[in-house]
């Protein structure tokens, strides 16, 4: 394991975070928030100094970083990084908790949103929110970015679900091929952003409101903890965060699809067509359970969006069915997207492979094959996929196992495991959830086990994946 490297990347990631702590220490000294205007800069000073000192230390390393150190370097990021955007949760609010800023941190981080704070103590300060919502966005980045570097490089996707164009193994270091990625993600996150903060203003809402709703829906995360609270009730509003929530669910691969101009090839992607089915099922379920046309579609598309943004009032959607209000969150988005699930791709490759196997059941010595983005799938890669699927159930059992041990009954035990693992924040139970350690504990682990994607997490439990 090239352990300099790690150092190295861990250290620039936590100057870049130091200086989204600055940015918030501005926001601070605008608003008059004396306390959280002390914590960000006490924090970015300490955090970029450590930083600054262990680039110093280790130095350039010697050896070629190998994917396996991206991976290492992926598993790594999010626990560190949730330990660097903890200190503004735990001293700039009212929280002697350790564990809950913590908590805090990773539910931005990871894009779920949802929070563990009583809701009671009042409004948020300004630049806790604004700190929110950088986090969701940076989760949102290095998601994107993760899947289409280390993910891709690694193969642990099966069909190759999270290849683009952008990404080629380096012959130097395996990160000299993340900041191509790394820029392309950015620069397309802030276009999706601004177009949706654009409509909001135009359409006469607030700056302020239309920059949180940009972030929440790119990233399809909450920067504003209430989000999951209160429907939108303007329809320029409602407007925008569907387009927002919709360029979030489909990635990457879509996205520079659209930006090229080549729009036979969208057209035809499979994964818009999974995604406009999934959304047409869904909604018209929901239809039949009560809710009007408009708003089954607007929960539809929050729900396989991963999204914890009520576009739909929530006293309705929770008189749903469980069964259909953890289903789109398991399916998910595209691969190379901000949203949690199994992620459409693997969903149309399997049902592609279930109707090939009732094809052959009256055709015992047909030859079939199906392709997926002009690239045929092989038996190898159908049982890649099955392997992901069956270790995705294995951690819904673990997490179901781990809440209800914790006291939890069933319905919100296993609405915390779905909610946590495909980090999507309105299916969390947070009514119960300030000051139940515990059961934050089991979250923390389920959201960044769920931004792993499950299978990427078992090398790291293999000594040989730490001597390479």
């Amino acid at each position: 394991m090239n352990f300099s490297a790690l150092i190295r990347m861990l250290s620039f990631s936590t100057l870049l975070f130091s200086g989204g702590m600055i940015v918030c220490a501005l926001a601070a000294l605008i608003a008059g928030e004396t306390t959280q205007l002390l914590v960000f800069l006490v924090t970015a000073i300490l955090m970029s100094t450590l930083a600054a000192a262990a680039l110093v230390l280790t130095g350039t390393p010697r050896r070629r970083a190998q994917p396996s150190d991206g991976l290492a370097f992926m598993v790594i990021f999010w626990f560190v990084m949730a330990l660097v955007s903890a200190p503004p949760f735990l001293m700039g609010v009212a929280n002697s908790s350790v564990i809950t800023a913590i908590h805090e941190a990773v539910s931005c981080l990871s894009t779920t949103g949802h929070t563990a704070f009583d809701p009671s103590n009042g409004p948020w300060p300004a630049s806790l929110v604004l700190w929110r919502a950088i986090l969701n966005l940076a989760g949102a980045v290095a998601t994107i970015t993760f899947a289409a570097t280390v993910l891709a490089a690694l193969n642990l996707d099966g069909p190759g679900i999270h290849r683009t164009h952008l990404f080629s193994l380096s012959d130097e270091s395996f990160f000299d091929s993340m900041p191509r990625v790394l820029r392309m993600t950015v620069m397309v996150m802030a276009t999706c952003v601004l177009i949706v903060f654009a409509i909001e203003v135009i359409g006469g809402i607030p700056p302020h409101t239309a920059f949180l709703d940009a972030a929440s829906a790119f990233s399809t995360g909450l920067a504003d903890p209430a989000g999951h609270q209160v429907d939108v009730t303007r329809h320029v509003r409602a407007f925008a965060l569907f387009l927002g929530l919709l360029m979030g669910s489909l990635g990457l691969f879509f996205l520079l699809q659209v930006g090229s101009g080549n729009l036979s090839a969208w057209i035809r992607d499979p994964e818009l067509g999974t995604l406009l089915v999934a959304i047409a099922v869904f909604a018209i379920l929901a239809a039949f359970c009560g809710l009007s046309f408009f708003n089954a579609i607007g929960w539809a598309v929050s729900a396989i969006s991963t999204s914890g943004i009520a576009l739909v009032s929530p006293s309705s959607t929770h008189a749903l069915p469980l069964a259909l209000q953890l289903a789109p969150p398991l399916i998910g988005g595209a691969a190379l997207s901000t949203t949690g699930g199994i992620k459409l791709a693997r969903i149309y490759v399997l049902s592609r492979r279930v109707g090939q196997e009732f094809v052959r059941m009256g055709y015992r010595q047909s030859l079939l094959t199906f392709e997926f983005r002009r690239r045929i799938q092989s038996d190898r890669t159908i049982m890649g996929v099955w392997v992901y699927l069956v270790a995705y159930i294995m951690a819904c059992v673990g997490g179901l196992l781990l809440f209800s041990f914790s006291g939890s009954g069933f319905e919100n035990a296993i609405s915390n495991t779905v909610g946590s693992l495909t980090n999507s924040a309105h299916l969390v139970d947070v009514q119960d959830l300030p000051g139940d350690r515990v059961t934050q504990v089991w979250l923390i682990l389920g959201m960044i086990l769920g931004r792993l994607e499950v299978l990427a997490f078992i090398p790291l439990f293999t000594a040989s994946f730490w001597h390479r």
